[in-house]
């Protein structure tokens, strides 16, 4: 699989997409004004504790409290004036809300942006991630990336613990230290080492609340999680951020000529590979499938719901065989959409039905195959009686709807207004108790002007009554005002 990560960059923001096979399965963007919370560190203020709920809300300095739940909460959490953590108060070794107090200064790892009314997801389970390993320095483990495999997974393993010795933390291994020497990972181990204590200092000094970390930005994350986990390439319009690319992995172990700078016209790099065009498409709720299938995606508030139709595919041999043929084109779709729309939660699939249980199970393989392409963990259901397929996919960032669109101001985001014909309805009953006010004008949408006009005959309104078109005008709106004005 060739895989491509396209950065550019302009007054409003940076952009990044990254394409397999020519085809752009994700897309990120950090606006200028805005910097990216998930993976930075604040000494927070404990603001209000619900033990019936589990879980307390933490002042980080942001408009809205974050949100801690007590099974996010590590062996150690709370920092005092020497600034330790829970073994310098002597408090429970193990975490509960209820061990905590109002005004409490505690240090916490955001791991989901705010969305919509929620505050930010906290954790105080701290992972500092590297370009190799993942350094926790509340825990005492050693373990491997589940990509992983085979004899490179006990070496990695036995290397680690090798040079972790006596050091009281977690050291993961991450699917791009497959084949890095020793002497890389020694160096990236001490150097996240140094960067606790710094926190540590910085925890202890501050006034909460205060950010005491800040996670790398959106480029130098995207070439630690993308670049170094494959043999992809890098394509920026931008010298200086081609600079910076080439900076950010230096001393690591990269051909900087996988690094390149776009040669074309300023500005057309997205344009060029289409990026926009995919972009505009994704936000539509219907795909459509090379055969003529489609698929229909629609996010809720309680999960995001896939619909599999065949379209204007009819097949050749049987119903069967239609139905395992879409279903099965439809899958790889499926997940491309999945990550380039930033779906997460509870997904549910309802693909077309199948009697063979042997359609069923491949159709499950094909599924799991495609979403070990995706960095984001999920997990499968088998397919029901129903033909429907449960999965749930984490969710740190908003979806590319939300971060790109807003709420429609006339159905105010339900995607529904009222019928042209409930507006005339309320407008005559408005004007049943104005009688005696004389002449009226009217102002009205221009879809409810045409139905009152189209039904003038059947409604009856008064000759006293002008109607009048106004575009501006909400659907389920109007304004009556006396003809003398």
């Amino acid at each position: 699989m060739k895989q491509e990560l396209l950065v550019t960059r302009d007054p409003w923001q940076t952009q990044v997409a990254v394409l397999e096979d020519g085809r752009l399965t994700e897309f990120h963007q950090e606006p200028s004004h805005l910097e990216g919370l998930v993976g930075n560190l604040f000494v927070g203020k404990v603001n209000r504790i619900l033990p019936g709920m589990e879980s307390a809300f933490v002042d980080i300095g942001l408009d809205r409290d974050g949100f801690l739940f007590e099974g996010d909460m590590g062996p150690s959490w709370i920092i005092d004036s020497n600034g330790n953590g829970e073994e310098g108060d002597g408090r429970s070794k193990k975490p509960s809300v209820k061990d905590l107090r109002e005004g409490d200064r505690i240090l916490v790892q955001v791991t989901k942006e705010p969305m919509g009314p929620k505050g930010a997801r906290l954790s105080t389970q701290i992972a500092l991630p590297g370009s190799y390993v993942i350094y926790m320095p509340f825990m005492d483990h050693v373990g491997v990336s589940r990509k992983i495999a085979g004899s490179e997974r006990g070496r990695l393993k036995d290397l680690i613990r090798k040079l972790k010795g006596d050091m009281s933390a977690g050291f993961i291994a991450r699917t791009a230290a497959e084949g890095v020497s020793e002497e890389e990972i020694a160096s990236e181990m001490q150097a996240l080492a140094d960067l606790w204590s710094l926190i540590r200092t910085r925890s202890r000094l501050c006034t909460a609340p205060a950010c005491v970390h800040q996670e790398a930005d959106l480029v130098a994350r995207m070439l630690r999680e993308v670049l170094l986990k494959g043999d992809g390439r890098v394509l920026t319009d931008d010298p200086d951020l081609h600079a910076q690319c080439l900076e950010s992995v230096s001393g690591l172990s990269l051909d900087p000529a996988r690094i390149g700078l776009w040669s074309g016209p300023a500005g057309s790099l997205f344009d060029h590979h289409h990026v926009q065009e995919d972009i505009e498409k994704a936000l539509r709720p219907k795909v459509w499938l090379p055969s003529g299938g489609c698929i229909v995606l629609q996010s809720t508030e309680a999960l995001v719901a896939i619909d599999v139709n065949s379209g204007r595919y009819t097949g050749k041999r049987s119903l069967e065989e239609t139905a395992f043929a879409i279903n099965s084109e439809a899958v790889d779709e499926i997940v491309r959409q999945i990550r380039l729309r930033g779906l997460g939660g509870i997904i549910v699939i309802d693909f077309i039905d199948m009697t063979r249980k042997a359609h069923r199970e491949a159709l499950i393989q094909r599924l799991g195959e495609a979403l070990k392409r995706d960095r984001s963990r999920s997990r499968i259901l088998a397919i029901s009686e129903f033909g429907l397929v449960e999965m749930t996919r984490k969710r740190s960032h908003k979806s590319l709807e939300r971060t790109m669109t807003t709420a429609c101001p006339c159905c105010e985001g339900r995607g529904r207004v009222a019928a042209p014909w409930r507006t005339a309805q309320q407008v005559a009953y408005a004007l049943a108790g104005a009688k005696g006010r004389g002449a009226v004008r009217v102002l009205v949408s221009p879809d409810v002007y045409r139905y009152i006009k189209d039904n003038a005959e059947r409604l009856a309104f008064p000759a006293t009554v002008r109607f009048e078109s106004r575009s501006l005008t909400h659907p389920a709106h109007f304004e009556l005002e006396p003809l003398d004005r």
